[in-house]
Order: structure tokens, then C-alpha cells, then sequence
């Protein structure tokens, strides 16, 4: 049998490439799926690092109560003041609770400091507060404590307001800030005495999250947000006001 050399030659196959059609069509389909997808991984890498953030300053400040307590005794002995002032809380934050943590700025006044970040309840109202009764401490990690004292002789705490990011934005309850008790004395509730509690501690989770003041709602002013963080086994969940 005779063969054709050039029969046994092989060529390969002549393949089309993409028109400008049918670039343009694959590019916004990815666009497309971009615009949708991105933005919701964006939120929950945002929610991670809000309840990771959160979650540390909480054990951070709770961890110095023992220290504290080894030192000067049970909490409900420790000096306080009748006087409410933003100095007579540092001496307060001074002796009980910076000297064990790791502190990048001290706490101090804002007189002293001349801090005075705008702060927004979660609905985006202004918060409206007299800076002068307040003191501020930072840690290293950016995390900054701003705190009051209130001692009305059946309760004796300090309201604490926790921002994870420091002085950066949004700077909004609910997001970045959130609201603590650090409880001296409670006559009525001695078993919160010693303890770091989130504002609307054993209340219903969906109580905390109708409209109205000092609840978790979008439309308020977002001061139980933590506590339902902490309800939810420290996560954000999906009916959460982001």
C-alpha cells in the first residue's frame, strides 16, 4: 500500500476566538456578580471584626476586676466618691483598673486631653452629653474607654462607653461604640456587683430590638446593641441593625 505524505501531515484544528461581543457580555456578568457579591462579603468581614473587637475589650476590662480585687479587696469596699466629677473618676480608673491593662494613653479629662469626638446614636442623631463629668483612657490596640460615674446610694457604677476603633468613624452606637456598666454597688441586684454588664443586661432580646429609647432598633438610640451581641453568642446576626 502506497501512502500520501502529505496525507500523514496533521494540522490542528482552527479555533475561533471571542468578538468584542462577547467580551463586553463576560465582563459585565462579572461585574454584575461583583456588584452584588462584594458588598455583602465587605459587611461580613465588618461584622466579624465588630464582635472580635468587642469581644476583646469586654474580657479585657472584665479581666481586671480579679487582679484588682487581689489587690485591694472585694469591689463593693473599694473608694468611690460622692462627688461627680471627671476627676474624681480617674482617680477612680487610675488606681482600679489602668494599672492593669496595657495602656497606650492614660485616662484623662477633656479638659486635659482636649478630646471631644463627635459620637451619633444609631438612628444618626448627635449625641448630646456633658463632656466635663467624662474620662477617656486608650489602649494599645486603638480601643478607647470613656467613662462616668453615677452613685445615687442604692447604685454605685460607672456607665462605660466602649469604642473599638478609638477616635476613628463611624463613631455610632451600635457599630463602633457601645454601652457598658462597670457595677460597684446595686442593693437590689448584688449579683451584678463586681461585674462588666452590657446596658440591658436580662432583658428580652426582642424587647432590646423594638423602637424605642435605649434599645437596638435603627431608629434609636442603639445603647443595648451589646447586650444582644452578647445574647446572640457574641455574632451579629441577620436582624441586627447594622
Amino acid at each position: 500500500m502506497i501512502f500520501n505524505k502529505k496525507s500523514l501531515i496533521s494540522t490542528p484544528p482552527y479555533k475561533n476566538g471571542f468578538t468584542l461581543a462577547e467580551v463586553l457580555i463576560t465582563l459585565v456578568i462579572i461585574g454584575v456578580i461583583a456588584a452584588i457579591t462584594v458588598p455583602t462579603l465587605i459587611t461580613k468581614y465588618q461584622k466579624e471584626q465588630t464582635v472580635t473587637r468587642l469581644k476583646k475589650a469586654y474580657s479585657s476590662l472584665a479581666q481586671t476586676t480579679n487582679r484588682a480585687i487581689a489587690d485591694y479587696g472585694q469591689i463593693k469596699t473599694w473608694e468611690t466618691s460622692d462627688e461627680i466629677t471627671a476627676e474624681t473618676t480617674k482617680v477612680f480608673v487610675n488606681k482600679y483598673i489602668t494599672p492593669y491593662l496595657n495602656v497606650a494613653k492614660p485616662a484623662s479629662t477633656r479638659t486635659e486631653a482636649n478630646w471631644n469626638p463627635t459620637y451619633y446614636y444609631l438612628s444618626g442623631t448627635e449625641q448630646t452629653y456633658d463632656p466635663s463629668v467624662f474620662v477617656r483612657f486608650y489602649l494599645s490596640d486603638g480601643t478607647s474607654y470613656t467613662m462616668s460615674h453615677i452613685n445615687n446610694g442604692t447604685i454605685n457604677r460607672y456607665q462605660v462607653w466602649v469604642d473599638i476603633n478609638g477616635d476613628k468613624k463611624p463613631n455610632k452606637e451600635g457599630r463602633d461604640i457601645f454601652l457598658y456598666y462597670y457595677t460597684i454597688k446595686n442593693s437590689s441586684s448584688p449579683h451584678l456587683e463586681g461585674k462588666f454588664i452590657p446596658e440591658g443586661y436580662g432583658d428580652d432580646r426582642d424587647t432590646m430590638l423594638e423602637a424605642g429609647n435605649w434599645k437596638c432598633h435603627k431608629n434609636s438610640d442603639g445603647c443595648r446593641c451589646a447586650a444582644v451581641i452578647m445574647v446572640d453568642g457574641w455574632q451579629i446576626k441577620d436582624d441586627y441593625p447594622w
